[in-house]
C-alpha cells in the first residue's frame, strides 16, 4: 500500500494549526463558563451578541454557522477571530437560618474571564459551503471565599467551575438561490470541578465523589439543524435545532450529577425573522427555547434529596432548572459605506425557581434582561474589526419560605447577578 507522505511544507501548516487549536483550547477552558441565557451565550459572534443574540435570520459573520448552520451559503469565503471579556457579579444572602446569623455571601473569586472564538467558511461552488467553528458554553461558576455551606459542616472555599468547548464542522447546501439548509455536528469538550460541598455527604450513594476531586472531563456529540431563507427582498427567516449533545460521564463527581455523574448539554430550538424597511436598516428578532429540564443533572429538583433520592443516583437530584425561553431584537444601520452601528435587547426568564436558589448558591443564575450595542468599521474591502457591550443589570432572585430545608435549620436564600461583557473581533473575506 503507497501512503503519501506529507511534504515540509504540509508538516509546517499542520504543526502551526495544531498549535493554534491547542492554544485557543487552552485559553478558552478557564472562561467558558459564565453564559447569558442560563447555559447559553446569547449569540455567537461579536456582531451577533451586539444585537442582542439575534442572528438566526441574520447571518453577518462566520461564527453566525454556530447559531444557524444554513448560514454558511450566504457569508462567502471569510474567517473570524473574537475574544470576549466577561467580568460577572454573583452573591447568595442566607436568611433566618437557625444555625447562624443572617448573611452575604461574594461568589467573585474568580472575577475575570476571557473567550476566544473562531470560525471559517468555504464555498465549494454556488451550491454548497463548509465551515467550522469553536466556541464556548458555560453558565456553572462561583468561587466563595467565605464557605456558604460552612454553617453545615463544610471546609474551606466553595464553588464550582464547568467548561465546555464546542467545535461544530458545518456543511450547507443552497436549495434554490433563496432558501439553504445545513448541519452541524457538535463535539463538545468540558470539564467540571467542585469543591467546599462536603455538607451534602450524607445525602449522597458515593460520597467519596461528591466534593474536592481536582479537574474532571468528558466528551460528548450532538447535531444542529438549520434552515435560512429569503422570501422578499425585505423579508429573510431562519429556524435552527439542536439535539441534545450526549455526553460521557465525570466518574470523579459520580457522587453528585444525577446518572453517575453524567451532564449533557440541552437541546434547543428557535425561529427569527429579519426585516429590512428601510435601506441600510435591518431589525433581527428571535426566539429561542432552551430544554434545561430534558438533563436530570439540570433539571431535576433538588428537593427530592429530602425524600431519600441521593445524589448521583439514576434520575437524582439536579439544579431544579426551567425551560429557558429568550427574545432577541436588535437593529443594525449601515451609516456609511465602511461603518455599521447596531443595538440589542435580550429577555429570558430566570431559570432557577424561587425554591430551588439552596442548592444555586453554586449558579447563582438570576439575569433577566440584556442591554447591547455595537460597531463594525471595513478597514479594507477584505479586513473588518468589530466590537460589541454588553449590560445584564442586577436582579435579586428572592428564595421562598422553606427554601432551606428544615433538617438543615430552615430559612431561605437570596441569589443576586450582574453582568459586563466586552467583546472584539477581526474578519477577513478571502476569494
Amino acid at each position: 500500500m503507497f501512503v503519501p507522505v506529507p511534504n515540509a511544507r504540509c508538516r509546517s501548516a499542520q504543526r502551526r494549526w495544531t498549535t493554534v487549536a491547542c492554544v485557543l483550547i487552552g485559553l478558552l477552558l478557564p472562561g467558558v463558563s459564565i453564559a447569558l441565557d442560563g447555559f447559553f451565550q446569547n449569540g455567537y459572534g461579536v456582531k451577533t451578541q451586539g444585537m442582542g443574540g439575534a442572528g438566526i435570520a441574520f447571518p453577518q459573520e462566520a461564527l453566525s454557522i454556530a447559531g444557524n448552520p444554513a448560514s454558511a451559503t450566504a457569508l462567502g469565503n471569510t474567517v473570524e477571530f473574537d475574544a470576549v471579556f466577561l467580568r460577572p457579579f454573583r452573591a447568595a444572602t442566607i436568611r433566618g437560618n437557625a444555625l447562624a446569623p443572617d448573611a452575604e455571601y461574594s461568589g467573585n473569586g474568580l472575577r475575570r474571564f476571557v473567550v476566544p472564538e473562531m470560525a471559517l467558511i468555504h464555498q465549494l461552488g454556488p451550491k454548497w459551503a463548509v465551515g467550522i467553528a469553536m466556541y464556548g458554553n458555560g453558565g456553572l461558576n462561583t468561587k466563595y471565599g467565605v464557605n456558604p455551606y460552612s454553617r453545615f459542616g463544610a471546609t474551606g472555599t466553595a464553588g464550582v467551575n464547568l467548561g465546555q468547548i464546542l467545535i461544530s464542522p458545518t456543511i450547507a447546501y443552497r436549495i434554490t438561490p433563496n432558501h439553504s439548509v445545513g448541519v452541524s455536528i457538535n463535539v463538545l469538550y468540558e470539564t467540571f470541578s467542585a469543591y467546599g460541598l462536603q455538607s451534602f455527604g450524607v445525602f449522597s450513594q458515593n460520597p467519596g465523589s461528591l466534593s474536592d476531586r481536582n479537574s474532571d472531563y468528558a466528551f460528548g456529540a450532538g447535531v444542529r439543524l438549520g434552515y435560512l431563507g429569503r422570501l422578499t427582498s425585505w423579508l429573510q427567516i431562519g429556524a435552527a435545532w439542536q439535539s441534545k449533545t450526549m455526553a460521557g460521564s465525570f466518574n470523579r463527581y459520580k457522587g453528585l450529577f444525577a446518572n453517575g455523574g453524567n451532564l449533557d448539554l440541552p437541546s434547543s430550538y428557535g425561529a427569527g425573522i429579519d426585516v429590512t424597511p428601510l435601506r441600510g436598516i435591518d431589525i433581527a428578532v428571535d426566539v429561542t427555547r432552551i430544554d434545561y429540564h430534558g438533563v436530570n443533572a439540570i433539571g431535576d429538583s433538588f428537593d427530592t434529596i429530602y425524600h431519600g433520592n441521593q445524589l448521583g443516583a439514576v434520575d437524582g437530584p439536579g439544579f431544579g432548572w426551567k425551560n429557558c425561553t429568550a427574545v432577541k431584537v436588535g437593529v443594525n444601520w449601515h451609516a456609511t459605506d465602511r461603518l455599521q452601528l447596531r443595538v440589542g435587547y435580550n429577555h429570558s426568564g430566570a431559570t432557577v425557581p424561587n425554591y430551588e436558589t439552596f442548592p444555586n448558591i453554586l449558579s447563582p443564575n438570576t439575569q433577566e434582561h440584556q442591554y447591547t450595542a455595537g460597531a463594525s468599521w471595513a478597514i479594507t474591502p477584505k479586513w473588518e474589526v468589530s466590537t460589541m457591550g454588553l449590560y445584564a443589570p442586577s436582579v435579586i432572585l428572592q428564595g421562598a419560605p422553606g427554601a432551606i430545608p428544615a433538617s438543615f435549620g430552615g430559612g431561605t436564600v437570596d441569589l443576586k447577578t450582574s453582568l459586563l461583557v466586552f467583546g472584539f473581533g477581526a474578519a477577513y473575506r478571502f476569494h
